[in-house]
């Protein structure tokens, strides 16, 4: 989906520095506050689900690092499998001389071996204002895809963006991917877009359609 009327944060905003595994350029480039971040944490939940959660936190100075910003999906391993170890690391960045877009998405395979997807929108600034993340184990005799970064796909740039739009595409892992993105509040106060996201595995496999976009029916 086009952004014809970017936010007043936008237009006024710094280029981003391209910086790997961090989601907000750096102070000295940017003239913001240190940076923002991005680590994604796996662990096991007191159900004994794998869980990944990607979480967006700012350095404090001398104070202890705030988080502002977390999205978290669980499942139980297949075949009664055990989730891997607590586990941190930074989000990869596969093209971190490329400038971050308003909104990315990025494909990884987590700790636990899932194929994960996570949709994220940044703040003028270049701070992450919002993630959302989708994970699956891969079906038998299926990998997860390769690590990438990408826009969000936009089949119909002439959509209303008034409108909240539905768009359905097929991800690096080969999973059918929907997202839904609203972009009012962009439009008639000059705050930031929100972007959700569900992916799962075609039944039997195979490729999802090509990308295609409608608004929310209603």
């Amino acid at each position: 989906m086009t952004d014809r009327n970017p936010p007043r944060a936008r237009r006024a905003g710094p280029r981003l520095c391209a910086a790997s595994a961090v989601l907000l350029a750096t102070a000295a480039c940017s003239g913001y506050e240190p940076a923002h971040h991005t680590d994604v944490v796996s662990h096991t939940d007191a159900h004994g689900a794998a869980c990944t959660t990607v979480a967006v936190w700012k350095p404090g100075g001398q104070t202890v690092p705030r988080e502002t910003e977390s999205s978290t999906d669980c499942a139980f391993p297949p075949g009664g499998e055990r989730p891997a170890e607590d586990d941190r690391r930074p989000l990869p960045d596969p093209a971190p001389r490329r400038e971050w877009g308003w909104t990315a998405l990025l494909t990884f395979t987590d700790a636990h071996g899932r194929a994960c997807t996570l949709a994220a929108t940044l703040l003028g600034s270049g701070a992450v204002d919002e993630t959302a993340l989708d994970c699956d184990y891969p079906p038998p005799g299926a990998s997860p895809g390769a690590d990438t970064r990408t826009d969000p796909p936009d089949p119909d740039p002439d959509s209303d963006d008034y409108r909240i739009e539905v768009a359905s595409f097929t991800d690096a892992h080969g999973r059918a991917c929907t997202t839904t993105t609203s972009k009012a509040a962009v439009i008639l106060t000059g705050g930031g877009s929100e972007i959700d996201l569900t992916c799962s595995y075609p039944e039997g496999g195979g490729a999802a359609a090509q990308p295609s976009e409608r608004p929310l029916p209603g």
